[in-house]
């Protein structure tokens, strides 16, 4: 986490409330986020219209990637649920990453989020009380 603190190249480092919704299901994507401190709910609409909570991110990890990776909208809504600290990495600098890795890598992880949206998506029919 700390390369991406001492090389900022646009980077923005915010605090968060508990409750800001950082981006929704169906947004563009414009970063990845890292969190260095707080927790952060990745949550899918069910059709229902209620929410299920998929995970919860904490210091250290990362998430909003899997846009970015298969350039497709969010498939989920990021809101804090502990006051947190994150920092944003734009877009552009993410994708400029991407491009330096080994083909082959880069097809395993399109196909690794292919893969956790199916899950998501059949996560959002499923109830969880």
């Amino acid at each position: 986490m700390r390369y991406f603190v001492a090389n900022p190249a646009g980077f923005e480092r915010k605090t968060f409330a508990d409750g800001a919704v950082l981006f929704r299901e169906g947004d563009s994507p414009d970063c990845v986020y890292m969190v260095e401190s707080g927790l952060v709910d990745i949550i899918i609409r069910r059709p229902d219209g209620g929410r299920t909570v998929i995970g919860t991110i904490g210091k250290g990890e990362m998430f909003g990637e899997m846009a970015l990776i298969d350039n497709e909208p969010r498939m989920a809504t990021a809101e804090v649920s502990m006051e947190a600290t994150l920092v944003c990495i734009p877009a552009e600098a993410f994708r400029a990453q991407m491009k330096t890795v080994n083909p082959v890598m880069s097809k395993v992880m399109l196909q690794m989020v292919k893969r956790m949206r199916a899950v998501a998506r059949e996560l959002a029919f499923t109830k969880v009380d």
